[in-house]
């Protein structure tokens, strides 16, 4: 993973969306008060963040469905462990129940903006190269 690379910092702006956009269905589920969303459009995107990178290491060049299968796993994963860390912190009873239905409601909210946003990744990379030339570098990668 190179820094300079231009698709890497694109992906991460895709993943930042993708937080962003979780953030705002989980809201408009729940209705919107001020002070959740405020923390929501901070862990989420960050969680996003992290697991792009974990993503960006092991899903590079594979498909489109692979890469929205490790970012639905390694957010969820992020995210999970960020409310380990701060259930604590703000002195909430850490409770299995809610604990975990906080993750399966993580997991259900972001998995279509996880679909939308790997999808355009991966239409915004591939735009401007041929269908023979894609044909090549699929080959390619799978080697």
């Amino acid at each position: 993973m190179k820094l300079t690379d231009k698709r890497f910092w694109i992906f991460e702006v895709m993943m930042l969306l993708c937080g962003v956009a979780t953030a705002c269905v989980e809201s408009l589920n729940y209705g919107i008060s001020p002070f959740y969303l405020i923390g929501h459009l901070v862990a989420f995107p960050l969680c996003f963040c992290i697991s792009g990178i974990a993503v960006w290491k092991i899903a590079k060049g594979n498909g489109v469905w692979r890469l929205i299968g490790y970012s639905l796993l390694f957010s969820t994963i992020a995210y999970s462990l960020f409310n380990i860390i701060l259930y604590p912190i703000y002195g909430v009873p850490f409770d299995a129940a809610i604990y975990l239905s906080s993750v399966c409601y993580y997991a259900l909210f972001s998995t279509f903006p996880i679909i939308f946003c790997c999808y355009a990744y991966k239409v915004i990379t591939m735009k401007g190269v041929s269908t023979g030339q894609r044909k090549n570098l699929r080959g390619n990668l799978r080697k």
